[in-house]
């Protein structure tokens, strides 16, 4: 079920098939965070999906979570506590977004 948002939204770039934050996505993640107050942050990853073949989804959808997990260590390298993020993935999708759920 997605996430409902009512805040603030940031959109994540990756490089095609990798999970590993580039240098400005992890100053985009930081300003974010600053952005926070107490609101709760939802994080989708998403993982480039080219096909709707069960295995391709498989890894797109592993891809989603990996890259929505290294958002999650840059926010909580930023100060975010656990508790107040939620993850999600989609095998569809390119990057990530970043959400505040109030």
């Amino acid at each position: 079920m997605p996430l409902a948002s009512t805040g603030p939204a940031a959109t994540i770039v990756f490089v095609a098939s990798s999970s590993d934050l580039s240098a400005p996505a992890a100053q985009e993640v930081k300003a974010f965070a600053a952005k926070r107050g107490t609101a709760t942050i939802g994080v989708t990853g998403y993982g480039d999906a080219i096909s709707s073949d069960p295995e391709a989804q498989s890894a797109a959808l592993n891809l989603g979570l990996a890259r929505a997990q290294s958002i999650v260590e840059a926010l909580k390298a930023d100060g975010v506590p656990g508790a107040s993020i939620r993850v999600s993935a989609e095998a569809s999708g390119n990057g990530a977004a970043l959400r505040l759920i109030p």
